[in-house]
């Protein structure tokens, strides 16, 4: 099985711009979550989070982190991803409704799968 091409955007020019697998389509939240989102600092923070991830791409082992949803009513559990096109994996099936079941379920995704705190390698 070969890994996904990593393709970067048509027209560039050159413009240091951070590559994407395209491999996995956004769910309905992702694309709420990624909508009007400036296309810059989603590049930066993708570079910021290839770095964490020791120059790799994809989901970064420990990273996870919770993000409302809808304002004061809605929180979903999401894991950081080292890719230009989509920088968090929302977990559609993790929505809660108080930010504290949503960071202990978090948490309890993190000990479950034996993760730590992402730790960059030198």
């Amino acid at each position: 099985m070969s890994k996904p091409e990593i393709g970067r955007p048509v027209g560039t020019d050159g413009k240091g711009i951070m590559g994407s697998d395209n491999t996995s389509p956004l769910n309905d939240l992702e694309k709420m979550a990624m909508n009007g989102l400036d296309e810059d600092k989603v590049n930066d923070l993708a570079k910021c989070l290839f770095t964490l991830n020791n120059r790799r791409y994809g989901p970064i082992p420990g990273a996870y982190m919770v993000m409302c949803t809808k304002p004061n009513k809605e929180w979903c559990v999401a894991q950081l991803n080292a890719d230009r096109a989509k920088p968090f994996i929302l977990f559609e099936d993790k929505v809660f409704t108080s930010i504290e079941a949503a960071q202990k379920e978090a948490e309890r995704i993190k000990k479950e799968r034996g993760e730590s705190a992402p730790r960059r390698c030198t």
